[in-house]
C-alpha cells in the first residue's frame, strides 16, 4: 500500500470515527435509534459519499484513485541499514559495516536530475529514509561535491551550516559550537580542556573527548553529515550540540579503481600551497574481500610576520594522512571491517596576530610557538543479518600524541588582576612566556547493537556501549623576560655595601626553608598529572508506525553511568615559587620544594530520554516536534593548584525543544524546511572570575567551574531551489538568541549576558550551475557567501567585561570548473574580498586568531 494509499485510508477513518460518535451522541440524546443503529446508518451514508465500503475498507481498503499526470508512487525502499546508497546517488559499492549512529540529511548542494531536485535516501535511526522523512533538523555534504569544490577541513562546509560558529585556534585545534551550545573553557594545551559539545564520528568511531578536538582532513567520503540538537539517546556524551559524520566510501570487491587530485594556490600577502590526494580501490577476492586506501600530503605557507623573532610569514604548516578499509564477507549474512587512520600535522608558528595589527598581519610574541600532533585509529566492526534483525559489533581504539609549545601569559594575567576596575592595561612585564606540554591520549571504545529489519509496527533499536579513556600530561612553563641572573641598580647597591647577592638570597631561602627557590630564572613550572575516563551505558529506542508512513511516534532512553578523574603533580620554581611558597603547606619540609599534588575522581548517571512525532501530512510536507536530553561528561580544572575550584567539574546537560516543518514545492523543484526551538541549559561548565590563592594572598583569578543556568531560543530555515535545470540556489540562516539566565555565585558574572561563542545571526548562500559545452566538456561554476554575525569570547567579567567580542564576518568563495570523461579542471579563490576576519582572540594581552587571506589557485583532478 502507498503512502497516498494509507494516508487516505487514515483520514478517511478519522472522519468516519468523528461522524460515528457525534451520531452516536446525537442519538443518545434524542432518545431515537440506538447508537448501533445509528453509527451503521452513519456508515452507509459516509460510504455513499465516498463511494466506498466501509465494511471491506476496515481490512481490504480500494487503491487510492490515480489522478492524471500525477507520477507514480516511489518504490519502497528497503529498512535494513545495508540498503544505504550513497547521497548523490552514485554507483557506489555495498558499504562494509562501519554504519553512522545516526544519519541524516539534505545535501548542501543537491544534484538535480531532470526538472526535479533528486531525492536523497539517508539511514537515519540504522534505517534508510528520503531526507525530508526526517524528523530533526539536518543537513548533509555528499562526497562528491566536496572533492568536486576542493574541501579539505571543517571551514569549507560548517559555515554554511545554520547556527554554528566555527572558531580555530591556529595550532591546530578547533572549537565547534552549534545552536549555542559550545566548549567555553576549551583551550589549547590539549589536557583539562574538557570536552566539546559537537560529537565528531569518523563512521561508528567518536573521536571526540577530553584532547585535542581533530579537523580531520576529507577526501574520498561518501558524505558528510551534520544532525543539530543533543544526540544523547544514540550518540551519548558530549553531542549536546549536535554531531558531524564522517563516513568512507566502501571498498568494491570487484573493480579496480584509482582516484588522484592535486591544487596549487597562492596566499594573498603570504606564501604559495600545494596539495597532493589520492585513493585506490584494490579488489582482492570476488564479491568478498577488498582494500581501500587514501592518502593526502599539504603543505600550508605561512602569512604572518613574527617581527620580534624578524620571521617572515612564519605560521607554516604540513599535513599527511593515510586511511586504509579492508572489508570481508566470508558469509552471505556476515560482513568484517578494519579501519585503520593515521593523521601527522606539523604547525610552526600560528595564524594568531597582534590585537589591532589585523591588516599588517604581524606578531610581536618572542615566544617560538609550534604544535605536532599524530592521531592513528584502528577500528574492528563486525555485522551479522539475524532472521529479525541486524547484531553489530564496533571495536575502536585511537590514539594522539601532541607535542606543543605556545604563549601562556600566566604571570603577566596575575599582574593584570591588580589593575581591575581601573580601565588601564597593565605594564608588559611578564613579556615572553612560552609553556611546553606534551599529551599521550589512548581511548578505547567497544559497542553492541541490534536493530530490528523494520517495516513492522514498532521497529526498534537497542544496544549497549563501554569507553576507557586515558590522557597523561606533561607541562613546563618559562617566564624567559626574567634574567638569569640579578642586574640594574639592586646589583650595584649591594656590592657598594659589600653585600653578596647569591649570598643574601642563599640566606634568606633557608631561613624559609625554600632550598630550591631561585626567583631570578625563567622556568617557573614543571609538572605531570593523567586524566581518566571511564564509562558505561545502555540505550533502546523505539518507534510505533502508528499510521504507516504518514505518522509515527519515537522514543528513546540511554541510561549511563560514568566516572572522571584527575591528577596532577606540579612543582613551582621563580616568581611563581614564591608566590605559592608563602603558603606553607605547599612547602615540601623534606626539600624545600614548592609544589601541589592532588587527586580526585567524581561519579556520575543519569538518564537521557527523547521523544518525538512525525506527520506526514502530504507525500511533500512533514511536521514534527521533539524533545530530547544531552549532556556532557565532567573535566579536570588545572586551576585548581592555585585553589581556584575544584579539582573535577561536574556534568552539565541540556533539554532540547524543537518543533519542525519540511516541505517541497514546485513538483519537486523546490525544498523549504524550518526550525524553531527552545534550550535549557544546567550546570554549565565554563570560566569564571574568582578567587585564587596565591600562597596565603586570596586574588581574583579565571578558573573552570559549573558557571550556572543558560536559556537558548533559536530558529533555522533552509531552501533548495532549482531555478531552471543546471541552476540550483541553496539559501540558509539562523537565529540564536543565548542568555545566562543564573550565574554562579561568586563567579564575577552577571545573569542576563550573552553566551560566548553564540552568533545571533548566521546565513549562507550558494549559487551554483552547470551546463554540457561542446564535445563532452562539461561546464560548472559556483559560489558561496557565508555570514556569521559578532560573538563574545568569554563570559563578561573583571577585566574583560566586554566579554572579548569577535566582531562580524562575511566570506566569498568561488570557482568554476571544466570536465571531460574523468579529468576535471578548476579554478578557485576563498575568501574573495580579502577579509581579515578574527575568530578567536586571547588575553591578557589581546592577540587575534584570523581566517587565512585571499587563496587563488587551480586544481586538476582525474580518475583512472
Amino acid at each position: 500500500m502507498s503512502r497516498t494509499e494509507k494516508r487516505m485510508k487514515f483520514q478517511s477513518t478519522l472522519l468516519a470515527s468523528a461522524v460515528v460518535v457525534f451520531s452516536v451522541l446525537s442519538s443518545t440524546a434524542a432518545g431515537a435509534q440506538s447508537s448501533s443503529e445509528s453509527a451503521a446508518s452513519t456508515a452507509d451514508a459516509l460510504d455513499e459519499l465516498l463511494g466506498t465500503d466501509s465494511a471491506a475498507t476496515a481490512t481490504d481498503p480500494a487503491p487510492a484513485p490515480q489522478v492524471a499526470d500525477e507520477e507514480p508512487p516511489a518504490p519502497t525502499t528497503s529498512s535494513s541499514p545495508e540498503s544505504e546508497p550513497a547521497v548523490d546517488n552514485a554507483a557506489a559499492p555495498e558499504s562494509i559495516p562501519v554504519e553512522p549512529a545516526t544519519a541524516i540529511a539534505v545535501a548542501a548542494a543537491p544534484e538535480s536530475r531532470g526538472d526535479r531536485i533528486e531525492e536523497i535516501v539517508v539511514t537515519a535511526n540504522y534505517r534508510a529514509q528520503d531526507i525530508q522523512d526526517v524528523v530533526g533538523s539536518t543537513q548533509a555534504f555528499s562526497g562528491q561535491s566536496l572533492d568536486r569544490s576542493g574541501a579539505a577541513g571543517m571551514q569549507d562546509y560548517l559555515l554554511q551550516v545554520p547556527s554554528v560558529s566555527f572558531q580555530p585556534s591556529g595550532n591546530g585545534t578547533t572549537k565547534v559550537s552549534m545552536r549555542g551550545i559550545s566548549n567555553i573553557n576549551g583551550n589549547d594545551f590539549g589536557y583539562a580542556s574538557g570536552s566539546p559539545t559537537v560529537g565528531v564520528y569518523l563512521n561508528d568511531v567518536a573521536i571526540q573527548g577530553s584532547g585535542v578536538f581533530p579537523d580531520l582532513k576529507i577526501f574520498d567520503l561518501d558524505r558528510i553529515e551534520v544532525l543539530k540538537g543533543p544526540q544523547g539517546t544514540l550518540y551519548g556524551e558530549g553531542s549536546m550540540g549536535g554531531a558531524i559524520k564522517m563516513v568512507t566510501n566502501a571498498p568494491n570487491p570487484n573493480e579496480w579503481e584509482l582516484r588522484t587530485d592535486q591544487a596549487y594556490s597562492w596566499t594573498s600577502h603570504g606564501d604559495a600551497n600545494h596539495e597532493a590526494r589520492a585513493a585506490v580501490n584494490v579488489p582482492i577476492l570476488q564479491d568478498m574481500m577488498a582494500a581501500r586506501i587514501v592518502g593526502t600530503t599539504s603543505y600550508s605557507g605561512g602569512f604572518v610576520d613574527y617581527t620580534t623573532r624578524n620571521e617572515p610569514r612564519a605560521n607554516s604548516g604540513t599535513a599527511q594522512t593515510l586511511r586504509s578499509i579492508l572489508s570481508y564477507k566470508p558469509l552471505e549474512n556476515l560482513d568484517l571491517g578494519y579501519m585503520f587512520l593515521y593523521s601527522n600535522d606539523k604547525r610552526s608558528q600560528f595564524a594568531v596576530v597582534d590585537a589591532g595589527k589585523e591588516d599588517e598581519l604581524t606578531n610581536s610574541g618572542p615566544e617560538d610557538q609550534y604544535a605536532k600532533t599524530k592521531f592513528t585509529i584502528h577500528s574492528l566492526t563486525a555485522k551479522v543479518e539475524l532472521p529479525f534483525a541486524s547484531l553489530t559489533s564496533v571495536s575502536s581504539l585511537y590514539n594522539t600524541l601532541r607535542d606543543s609549545q605556545q604563549r601562556v601569559q600566566v604571570l603577566q594575567n596575575l599582574v593584570q588582576t591588580q589593575f581591575i576596575g581601573t580601565g588601564i592595561d597593565a605594564p608588559q612585564i611578564f613579556a615572553n612566556s612560552p609553556t611546553h606540554v606534551k599529551t599521550k591520549l589512548k581511548s578505547f571504545s567497544q559497542e553492541l547493537r541490534m536493530v530490528s529489519n523494520g517495516g513492522d509496527s514498532i521497529d526498534w533499536i537497542a544496544g549497549a556501549f563501554y569507553r576507557d579513556r586515558s590522557q597523561t600530561f606533561e607541562q613546563e612553563k618559562y617566564e624567559n623576560s626574567i634574567p638569569a641572573i640579578s642586574t640594574g641598580l639592586l646589583d650595584s647597591a649591594l656590592a657598594a655595601a659589600n653585600i653578596n647577592t647569591t649570598v643574601l638570597l642563599d640566606n634568606l631561602l633557608t631561613a624559609l626553608n625554600i632550598n630550591s627557590f631561585n626567583p631570578l630564572q625563567g622556568k617557573q613550572e614543571a609538572g605531570d598529572g593523567i586524566e581518566n575516563f571511564r564509562q558505561a551505558a545502555a540505550y533502546g529506542e523505539a518507534t510505533w508506525n502508528i499510521v504507516p508512513s504518514v505518522l509515527e511516534l519515537t522514543g528513546g532512553l540511554r541510561v549511563f553511568s560514568e566516572t572522571v578523574g584527575f591528577t596532577i603533580d606540579t612543582n613551582f620554581y621563580g616568581v611563581e615559587a614564591f608566590l605559592i611558597g608563602t603558603d606553607p603547606q605547599n612547602i615540601d619540609p623534606s626539600d624545600g620544594t614548592v609544589g601541589v599534588n592532588f587527586s580526585q575522581s567524581v561519579k556520575t548517571s543519569g538518564i537521557l530520554p527523547k521523544l518525538s512525532l512525525g506527520w506526514h501530512i502530504t507525500d511533500q510536507d512533514m511536521v514534527y516536534a521533539t524533545i530530547s536530553r544531552g549532556f556532557r561528561s565532567g573535566s579536570a580544572n588545572i586551576y585548581a593548584a592555585l585553589s581556584a575550584g575544584p579539582p573535577v567539574v561536574k556534568p552539565d546537560f541540556v533539554w532540547n525543544h524543537e518543533v519542525g516543518y519540511k516541505s517541497t514545492w514546485l513538483d519537486g523543484r523546490l525544498i523549504a524546511n524550518f526550525s524553531v526551538y527552545y534550550i535549557n541549559w544546567n550546570n554549565i561548565q565554563g570560566t569564571v572570575l574568582g578567587n585564587a590563592k596565591l600562597g596565603i594572598v586570596p586574588t581574583q583569578f579565571a578558573y573552570l567551574a559549573n558557571a550556572g543556568d543558560a536559556v537558548v531560543k533559536g530558529a533555522e530555515a533552509s531552501t533548495t531551489w532549482l531555478l531552471y535545470d543546471g541552476l540550483m540556489l541553496n539559501l540558509s540562516g539562523g537565529y540564536n538568541n543565548g542568555v545566562l539566565v543564573k550565574a554562579a555565585p561568586n563567579s564575577g558574572v552577571s545573569s542576563g549576558v550573552d553566551l560566548p561563542s553564540t552568533p545571533k545571526f548566521t546565513g549562507s548562500a550558494t549559487l551554483s550551475y552547470s551546463t554540457t559545452l561542446s564535445n563532452d566538456w562539461v561546464g560548472d561554476i559556483s559560489s558561496t557567501y557565508s555570514y556569521t554575525d559578532t560573538q563574545l569570547m568569554i563570559y563578561p567579567a573583571g577585566e574583560v567585561s566586554d566579554g572579548m567580542p569577535i566582531p562580524a564576518y562575511s566570506l566569498l568563495k568561488a570557482g568554476i570548473g571544466l570536465q571531460r570523461n574523468k579529468f576535471r579542471l578548476q579554478l578557485f579563490g576563498d575568501n574573495i574580498m580579502d577579509k581579515r576576519a578574527v575568530v578567536a582572540i586571547s588575553s591578557p594581552s589581546k592577540q587575534s586568531t584570523v581566517i587565512t587571506p585571499r587563496v587563488v589557485g587551480v586544481r586538476m583532478s582525474y580518475d583512472f
